[in-house]
């Protein structure tokens, strides 16, 4: 990942990113952070790139030419247009699915606004997205911009020496991080939870979870009401039930995935509720009937959300009839995709579609 950021003070950024896990993404060549000096782009001949506000105002406002040419100059260098992030309470508040989204992209640019702003004009001209870090006011937009580079770099393949450290942390499964403990077992007569010294993952496990819903429901109420229980059914070939399993990992650590290929589960069917995820993954069909016959007739839900998706061209798409199908069951759709492509890209297709999932996650909450 290359990061462009325009800012009237690049020692700031070229300071923080000269330590720890940056440091070391930045000397391996996993990342670049390039500190751009709007004052270098001034239009002015006293290097002045501020100016009073029309219409009167407290302050001053960053003019627009001096911030229009650093880009230019940027892109020029690059070769190609970026999108472009302006760091201000007036965007909509990060979080972890725009983190990621952001992360796919090739280059960034950020540009930190100063003073009482930036003139709109420029804005409109060039930014793509508009981000804040949260509902407050800074005196600057590289604070932003620094959160955004670290939040971000953290997705660069190699950044990171334990790729589970990203894939499985606060906000994965729209949990909080269950307690940490080391040695020693014993501190201020504080003793480790004793499943923890078990040596059963299994159990242990479980202990995570639970403690990551208790956490979540306690402190974050606001996300425990956007925390779902994963379920990913396949039904096929082998080939259904590997990316039934590569999905479920990138979307949770706790979801389980069940192949509805086996005779007993079949049989037995499930009850699901409102606050779990069914991922029917199936086969694009080869014949004219539609994919929801192959589920067996004791599978139902409580106004659970559901979401179905295809390898494979589909042959049978009557959208409404399935829906109908399910909703007869208890089950609301939320969406369906394909995946088309050959298994050297099913990687990518996953990746894509597991941040489209989350993203359609939020929108329960939106309509709840």
């Amino acid at each position: 990942m290359n990061y462009y950021v325009l800012t009237l003070f690049p020692d700031m950024i070229q300071q923080a990113t000269g330590a720890s896990i940056l440091r070391r993404a930045d000397q391996n060549g996993l990342i670049t952070v390039e500190a751009v000096d709007i004052r270098s782009f001034s239009a002015n001949k006293h290097m002045r790139v501020d100016d009073y506000p029309y219409g009167g105002g407290a302050g001053m406002v960053l003019e627009a030419e001096s911030v229009y040419r650093a880009l230019c100059a940027v892109e020029e260098k690059v070769g190609r247009t970026m999108r472009v992030i302006y760091l201000t309470p007036q965007g909509k508040v990060l979080n972890q699915i725009m983190v990621e989204e952001f992360a796919r992209e090739e280059s960034l640019v950020l540009l930190c606004g100063h003073y009482e702003g930036i003139d709109e004009r420029v804005l409109e001209e060039v930014v793509t997205d508009y981000v804040s870090i949260g509902d407050y006011v800074l005196t600057g937009g590289e604070l932003g911009a620094m959160v955004m580079i670290d939040a971000i770099s953290r997705f660069s393949p190699g950044v990171l020496n334990n790729e589970a450290s990203f894939q499985f942390e606060s906000f994965q499964d729209n949990l909080l991080e269950y307690p940490h403990y080391t040695r020693p077992k014993i501190w201020h007569d504080r003793q480790v939870p004793s499943v923890l010294l078990s040596g059963n993952h299994k159990k242990i496990e479980k202990w995570r979870h639970q403690k990551s819903l208790e956490r979540t429901k306690n402190r974050r109420p606001d996300l425990f009401r956007r925390s779902y229980q994963i379920f990913c059914i396949w039904y096929g070939d082998e080939r259904i039930g590997v990316v039934a399993e590569l999905l479920i990992k990138k979307l949770s650590r706790y979801g389980k995935v069940l192949n509805f290929n086996r005779r007993k589960l079949r049989r037995e069917g499930g009850m699901f509720d409102q606050q779990d995820l069914v991922i029917f993954v199936f086969p694009g069909q080869p014949t004219e009937h539609s994919l929801l016959d192959e589920l067996p007739q004791r599978l139902a839900g409580r106004n659970t959300p559901f979401i179905l998706l295809t390898v494979g061209k589909r042959k049978y798409q009557k959208d409404e009839e399935e829906k109908l199908k399910l909703e007869k069951r208890g089950f609301s759709k939320l969406a369906v995709f394909e995946i088309l492509s050959d298994l050297s890209k099913e990687k990518v297709e996953i990746e894509r579609i597991s941040l489209e999932i989350r993203k359609k996650i939020l929108t329960i909450q939106l309509d709840m």
